[in-house]
């Protein structure tokens, strides 16, 4: 049975997706350079990142494409976080919970939930 979510995947133009994600607070714990990409995994707050850097990938879509919508991570300080990093004016969800929203490097929107 399922018991959680192992990692999510991430296609990126450059390592500064990389950059991006541990200026959240991942750390780096893995990187492969391949013939086409580079892998690298990326660990915190109980959730892993596989990022693959390939700088020949077609861009995102806009309006957003099939698939990945956003990534969403628990704060426990929402304006600690949207003074930190450019965020969207912190909102309210469907059950009143607040959230801000940016993007990585790629245009990954990334959602900070309280």
């Amino acid at each position: 049975m399922i018991t959680g979510i192992h990692h999510i995947a991430i296609i990126a133009s450059s390592n500064k997706s990389v950059d991006f994600y541990e200026k959240l607070g991942f750390i780096e714990i893995f990187r492969k350079e391949r013939e086409n990409d580079t892998i690298v995994l990326l660990e915190g707050f109980g959730v892993e990142l596989e990022i693959f850097i390939d700088p020949s990938h077609p861009a995102r879509s806009n309006p957003e494409p099939f698939g990945l919508r956003h990534i969403a991570l628990q704060v426990d300080n929402i304006e600690s976080v949207s003074n930190a990093i450019d965020c969207d004016p912190v909102q309210k969800d469907w059950l009143g919970r607040k959230y801000c929203n940016t993007k990585d490097p790629d245009g990954i929107i990334i959602e900070f939930h309280e």
